[in-house]
């Protein structure tokens, strides 16, 4: 019996050890794809419900598309993955897609099943790199606002410990957001190109369902091989746990960037939905509703 019980102990030691890595390595992500996405969702909907859908693929989908599809290309290269098919941007009024890029791998790969993961987040992943450099190029008060993303404030050693975090991170976040949209930035023309343009990335860096298919593909993979790992590790008494949060805090870099993109794509939605919904009243259509599952 204590030997059963040693064993159970030992097996949810290894699931919560697991769990707490995945979501410190990954969590981020997919938590800023699926609030990006719901916003992505709510803002097209609401140029759908208008009949106004091609107002909305010429003032932002030319532009964020090809940087969402490049996200997937990216990380193609990076996990030698073969592009057997790229369209940047081509909008497809049947299925509502905009631009694809198709690849195939060796399934034998660990290397390459995993990088389905990545691959599959890549708008999300090379979308925030993409938002960070025009930030630092572009808006003109950049060395505060990267001062404050690179600042430990928006960094999140372990995502289980957000609560504590959370008065730092909230602090770091509204300082950021006061700095970008201080009233001296209004006034020169970098700035309104920088918001255009983080606000067309911003629109289509969430993660589709496609994407989200794709993503769980490389996520078993990589499940399979932390559990293999943990096992041989927590049997010698070492835990690794510590090397995955060292990482995670990188990763938490992003999250200064998320804060950003997820405020402009809410700006963006709520805008959307205001003057969308005037213009459907005037055109004696009522009210839109963002929220359907058109």
């Amino acid at each position: 019996m204590d030997t059963f019980h040693s064993i159970l102990d030992f097996l949810k030691l290894l699931a919560l050890t697991t769990f707490n890595q995945l979501v410190s390595l990954l969590g981020i992500f997919f938590v800023a794809g699926l609030i990006l996405y719901l916003l992505a969702r709510f803002t097209r909907n609401s140029f759908a419900e208008a009949s106004a859908h091609k107002l909305d693929v010429f003032l932002t989908g030319w532009l964020g598309t090809p940087v969402h599809e490049l996200g997937h290309a990216f990380f193609c290269i990076v996990f030698f993955h073969r592009i057997t098919a790229i369209k940047l941007y081509q909008p497809n009024s049947m299925d509502g897609s905009m631009g694809y890029v198709m690849h195939s791998y060796n399934q034998n790969s660990y290397y390459q099943r995993i990088g389905n993961l990545f691959i599959g987040a890549g708008p999300v992943i090379f979308g925030a790199a993409v938002l960070y450099a025009v930030m630092y190029f572009l808006l003109p008060n950049q060395q505060p606002v990267t001062d404050i993303i690179n600042s430990s404030g928006l960094r999140i050693s372990n995502i289980m410990d957000v609560t504590s975090q959370w008065n730092a991170i909230y602090a770091s976040a509204e300082a950021m957001i006061k700095q970008i949209f201080n009233p001296a930035n209004f006034s020169e023309i970098s700035f309104w190109i920088f918001v255009y343009i983080s606000l067309s990335i911003a629109s289509h860096m969430e993660l589709s369902p496609a994407d989200l298919k794709g993503m769980m593909k490389g996520l078993v993979t990589l499940v399979i091989l932390l559990v293999l790992v943990n096992t041989i590790a927590l049997l010698i008494g070492h835990d690794i746990s510590s090397y995955i949060f060292y990482a995670g805090s990188f990763i938490g870099m992003f999250f200064g960037v998320y804060v950003y993109a997820i405020i402009v794509s809410l700006v963006n939605f709520i805008l959307s939905f205001v003057f969308l919904s005037v213009y459907s009243l005037a055109r004696g259509r009522g009210m839109i509703n963002p929220f359907g599952l058109g």
